[in-house]
């Protein structure tokens, strides 16, 4: 059988399995769905929250950490699920969750494999964190939401990494990336529509790399084009794009400059999110000799000098953010 053959088959079968919903593929847990069927409930109680995560150590801890983290620097220290939950608010809560989890599914007893699944997942937190700091900018955008697509937009990877591990295929680095590359958005598709997931983050995994796309809201961004962006600011390619034939660009209203600079200008606000999300601060270059916090860019001031633009009381990251958008 001919390598192209070969791929083609593995494909095939994975695309039945995960259709016939018996695919080997680690399930959210319990906590992630409890939250999920709880958040969907108007009658829910903040007990009922608190409940459900302090039910997890791992998971309660994280939250707790999350919500003393940089991105609220300068507020009060939490020390309990109960007052993490009321600074979080109940989306970031359940992203949070969600993120803790798929940490723990991005991983493999092969070294090898262990490696590429880690870092897949800490370029979905990145662009994850981009997508919330994109969405801060557009009035009929939700953070939360676009921060959930951010991290779920490569999940189609998942599936075939884990199917690779548990039958011990043979694949060499090329032909992986190559299935990867065509296959992945397919298949991450059908898996968030067996998880229930809406259908604007199952449309961001499927069309987050038709740079050509066009909206079926017209003009206006959505939740592809603020993936498709942060995909693209993410990875190697960013330099080399030309940031005028994306028309995700178009919709979101910026230019060639915003596109090149983007990165370097939003650096702070992008590092609270990935703070949050558990992610390790990036180490800080040091200023210049002559250089002084006051005359220093803004987008490398610490957090808790920015923070101080910040509400004090539960308004979330976002109203955080907010504060920052100078």
């Amino acid at each position: 059988m001919s390598t192209t053959a070969a791929q083609q088959s593995l494909i095939e079968q994975i695309l039945h399995a995960v259709e016939q919903d018996d695919f080997a593929l680690p399930t959210l847990p319990n906590v992630a769905l409890k939250i999920r069927e709880l958040l969907d409930d108007p009658n829910v109680s903040a007990d009922q929250i608190v409940s459900v995560l302090s039910s997890d150590p791992v998971i309660s801890s994280q939250i707790i950490r999350s919500a003393n983290s940089a991105a609220y620097s300068g507020m009060p220290q939490i020390i309990n699920v109960r007052e993490a939950s009321l600074r979080l608010g109940y989306r970031q809560l359940h992203n949070l969750v969600i993120s803790i989890t798929m940490n723990k599914m991005f991983s493999s007893n092969n070294p090898a494999l262990n490696q590429r699944m880690k870092q897949v997942w800490e370029h979905s937190r990145k662009v994850a964190a981009m997508c919330y700091v994109l969405a801060s900018r557009q009035p009929d955008l939700s953070p939360d939401q676009a921060m959930l697509a951010g991290l779920m937009h490569n999940i189609g990877m998942l599936p075939l990494y884990v199917y690779i591990e548990h039958n011990r295929v043979e694949i060499d680095n090329e032909s992986l990336a190559i299935l990867i590359n065509k296959h992945h958005r397919t298949i991450g598709t059908k898996l968030l529509k067996n998880w229930k997931f809406s259908q604007e983050i199952v449309d961001a995994v499927a069309e987050h790399e038709n740079f050509q796309r066009v909206s079926s809201k017209g003009v206006a961004p959505d939740y592809v084009d603020l993936v498709m962006f942060a995909n693209l600011q993410g990875s190697s390619r960013a330099i080399a794009v030309s940031w005028d034939n994306i028309t995700a660009v178009k919709r979101l209203g910026m230019d060639k400059e915003e596109c090149r600079t983007f990165m370097a200008q939003h650096a702070q606000r992008i590092e609270n999110v990935e703070i949050l999300l558990g992610m390790k601060p990036r180490a800080k270059p040091a200023y210049p000799a002559a250089a002084t916090p006051q005359n220093a860019p803004k987008h490398t001031q610490p957090a808790a000098q920015a923070a101080h633009t910040a509400p004090r009381k539960n308004g979330g990251l976002r109203s955080f953010l907010s504060g920052l958008w100078k």
